[in-house]
């Protein structure tokens, strides 16, 4: 009987050794956070007009709607259209950018378009809020950009500090979209300060189809070092529009092409949180159609 016992006792004695020791491994074991995937609209009428919207989330598996909006926000329809995306569990973002607002050191057209975009929210319910805002200012395309690039970016940079900070107390997400080229032009410093101290995220419009990790390197060890959230941007227009040309847009390339260049980027910052962006709807609803 002796014997018996103390088996049964060194049974037991394994059997919580083992438990501990899977107790103490579990809690390391990490999932990877979801992958959000967004989707550009710059059509406003898309907000009444809801056709294609589910077939391009389903398809696309977006996380993230950009929307475009009219200013005054129409709260009716737009309450309904963000309600059903927050149905299907994406979240909403104003669509919103003027070139001549990146000349506004202290913000104030931004300003008051956060404003609005406020006064909308405090109407409705949780569920059809807007998350934040995707601002989209390309100062660098007037001809003056060129005149002095430094001062005219520090203008800029500056004004969208301002606006972050309304944002940031209004709890509206604020997402910095720019081009993959200020730091070639020499700014890479106040590209800094902007990604430090006015965005929480930032969207990088990637134009040059296969040098993805390349070109945004200065981008991503940026977001790297403040904490931020980084969005890969890819085009979808066809070759002609707006310039573009077959290095700079997946049309041709196809959807495969373009999944292989996110996973390098993917692959090549593993530190960051990175958005897989779509620009834009229309193209993408044109190759869907191509497809059938």
């Amino acid at each position: 009987m002796k014997k018996q016992t103390w088996k049964i006792a060194a049974f037991v004695i394994l059997g919580i050794g083992a438990a501990a020791s899977f107790l103490v491994v579990r809690p390391m074991e990490s999932k990877s956070p979801p992958l959000r995937r967004g989707m550009f609209e710059w059509q406003e009428e898309r907000v009444v007009d809801r056709k294609d919207v589910d077939e391009l989330i389903g398809r696309f598996q977006i996380t993230d709607w950009v929307q475009e909006l009219s200013v005054p926000v129409d709260r009716k329809t737009t309450a309904a259209f963000v309600r059903h995306l927050h149905q299907a569990k994406v979240k909403t973002y104003a669509l919103v950018g003027e070139t001549d607002w990146g000349y506004e050191a202290d913000g104030a057209s931004l300003i008051a378009y956060l404003e609005e975009l406020v006064r909308y929210n405090d109407q409705v319910t949780p569920a059809e809020q807007l998350v934040g805002v995707m601002v989209d200012v390309e100062p660098y395309t007037r001809s003056r950009w060129k005149e002095d690039p430094a001062g005219h970016m520090e203008t800029y940079v500056s004004g969208m500090i301002a606006a972050y900070r309304y944002a940031q107390k209004h709890d509206l997400i604020f997402i910095a979209c720019i081009p993959r080229h200020y730091d070639d032009q020499g700014l890479t410093e106040l590209l800094e300060i902007l990604i430090r101290d006015g965005c929480d995220e930032v969207a990088v419009m990637d134009y040059d189809c296969g040098a993805e990790v390349e070109k945004l390197e200065t981008e991503a060890q940026l977001t790297k070092k403040y904490g931020k959230v980084l969005h890969c941007i890819l085009e979808f227009q066809q070759v002609g529009k707006h310039g573009l040309t077959e290095d700079k847009t997946y049309r041709n390339k196809g959807l495969a092409a373009a999944e292989a260049a996110w996973k390098q980027v993917d692959q090549a910052f593993p530190l960051i949180s990175i958005v897989h962006d779509y620009h834009w709807s229309k193209p993408l609803i044109e190759m869907m159609e191509e497809s059938q």
